[in-house]
């Protein structure tokens, strides 16, 4: 029986991926995609199921978060959703097109970001401030353990 097929950057290593690149107009009803896009690919990456929900979470935040403010703005630039996995991280990162729309209501959102990524930060997009959310994850070395 041949020996099981190892990654080539060795025994028990993530694979890397991406990037996966999701665009979408900035609607509600988006959210839910973007968040099933992220939960299949920090599966394939090897993260637990708590991870994984972790993961779903926090891009469903981010995501509305970023539609909240291009509604608010009244942006119609595309929300974008970019994730890669590699160097033993998987990064989502959350483009809007809105700047500053003024909209104080993010603390919550903001908070469950930070609970469930092992870091968050928001910086200027496209549109100016706050445009931009990356949360990222640190990915297991040996899917076993």
């Amino acid at each position: 029986m041949a020996p099981p097929s190892q990654h080539p950057a060795g025994p028990g290593a993530p694979a890397a991926l991406g990037p996966v690149v999701l665009r979408f107009t900035a609607l509600p009803e988006h959210v839910r995609t973007a968040r099933l896009v992220a939960t299949s690919l920090s599966r394939r990456v090897g993260l637990d199921t708590t991870d994984v929900e972790g993961v779903r979470l926090a891009v469903g935040e981010a995501c509305g978060r970023a539609v909240q403010r291009s509604e608010s703005a009244g942006a119609s630039d595309l929300v974008e959703m970019v994730l890669t996995a590699a160097s033993g991280v998987l990064v989502v990162e959350v483009v809007d097109g809105a700047g500053d729309d003024g909209v104080e209501s993010e603390e919550v959102a903001m908070l469950l970001m930070e609970g469930l990524a092992d870091e968050v930060s928001v910086t200027a997009g496209p549109g100016g401030p706050g445009g931009t959310t990356r949360l990222t994850w640190g990915l297991p070395t040996d899917p076993a353990s």
